[in-house]
């Protein structure tokens, strides 16, 4: 048989990117060498490179190139089937197109855990706070939150009327994003670790694809971009901005990005934030309160704990509330079917075992105690 170097460098190519799919994955096994090795090293330093080039361009890239990977994505599907159509009569099609998938399979693997996904194998923020997050949360701790975080809304509320329009909304998007910077610089002087350099935050150019899609905002790894709608309701703007700023510091989890807001907002001198975030922490605690008394079947104690609540929030709270429930039912009918389900999927594939509604799990972070020493 003649020596064909072709078939050798072809076979080499192909074994090579599944035994670093093995490595890959053996590595992603121990939390504190991806913590240490990985995200605060290689993802690190690489992110802050790409996100000083890329935030120096003036509108978000990420969007496009995720247009083109979808259409690169249904050009190759096609061709493939167009080729496997042809070749139906083959022998050994299909032990070919399972080496060929198999082959692919690796390549995206391999990518995806270096570009972003081995985050999600890095050790619980949990250490680096020193706090002890308990596993469960029960009805009263609900109720106890709910309570909490009603009284702080009240408060908070009431602060942001002494601050002028101008402080409040102008310009809206960039003065946000601006203060968000800032609050991340204050809580690193607490948590070193929550420093955030080269800001790369980006104003959606297709807002309305969120409602098709079902995103208020996402974070881009390929251009590191923060990508966030800015035709949100506005009071939900500084918590959203400070949870897509936590992924670009590499906590991938949905409920440890949300967390990290949580504890920037608390340590931020604006009132704003603290609002922002104390919306969005009530309206998970009274949802899940709600939820556990349904699973009991007691619509009555619903009915009451619903009402109970709606009375000691103040009319300014609730009109708030209405706005951004409104924006939301407003677009319910334009989701594209299927999607919702796919990004479950999507978080479930990646150590989020309650898919969409682990977003909610930051109420455990709110409950952690101290770690005693």
């Amino acid at each position: 048989m003649p020596f064909r170097p072709s078939k050798i460098l072809k076979f080499t190519h192909v074994y090579a990117w599944q035994g670093m799919a093995i490595i890959v994955f053996i590595g992603g096994l121990s939390p504190n060498g991806v913590s240490r090795w990985y995200t605060h090293l290689l993802f690190a330093a690489t992110t802050k490179g790409v996100r000083e080039v890329v935030g120096a361009i003036p509108f978000a890239i990420g969007e496009w190139i995720y247009f083109i990977l979808i259409i690169l994505l249904i050009y190759n599907i096609l061709q493939w089937l167009l080729n496997i159509k042809n070749k139906i009569n083959q022998p050994f099609l299909w032990k070919n197109v399972l080496y060929s998938w198999s082959h692919r399979l690796a390549i995206l693997y391999v990518l995806f855990q270096l570009v972003w996904g081995l985050n999600y194998q890095k050790n619980s923020p949990a250490m680096d706070f020193g706090l002890q997050v308990p596993s469960q949360y029960t009805e009263a701790q609900m109720d106890s939150l709910s309570l909490n975080y009603i009284g702080q809304l009240n408060e908070t509320r009431a602060n942001l009327d002494s601050l002028t329009p101008n402080e409040l909304t102008h310009p809206l998007f960039d003065s946000v994003i601006t203060r968000a910077i800032k609050a991340y610089r204050l809580a690193a002087l607490t948590y070193p670790f929550l420093e955030y350099t080269h800001p790369n935050i980006k104003r959606a150019t297709y807002p309305r694809l969120g409602d098709k899609v079902g995103f208020l905002a996402f974070y881009q790894p390929l251009t590191t971009e923060a990508i966030i709608r800015g035709d949100l309701p506005f009071y939900t703007l500084p918590f959203t901005i400070c949870h897509e700023m936590a992924h670009q510091l590499g906590y991938a989890s949905e409920s440890e990005a949300n967390f990290i807001a949580y504890q920037v907002a608390l340590t931020s001198e604006e009132p704003l934030f603290k609002y922002s975030m104390l919306l969005q922490m009530f309206t998970y605690s009274q949802q899940a309160q709600l939820a556990l008394i349904a699973k009991r079947n007691d619509f009555d104690a619903w009915k009451k704990i619903a009402a109970r609540n709606k009375q000691l929030l103040s009319p300014l709270v609730i009109e708030d509330r209405k706005k951004i429930r409104a924006f939301f039912q407003e677009r319910m009918g334009e989701r594209i079917p299927g999607t919702e389900k796919l990004y479950d999927q999507f978080l479930i594939w990646n150590q989020q075992a309650k898919g969409i509604e682990s977003y909610n799990d930051v109420l455990l972070w709110a409950l952690a105690k101290p770690v005693a020493h």
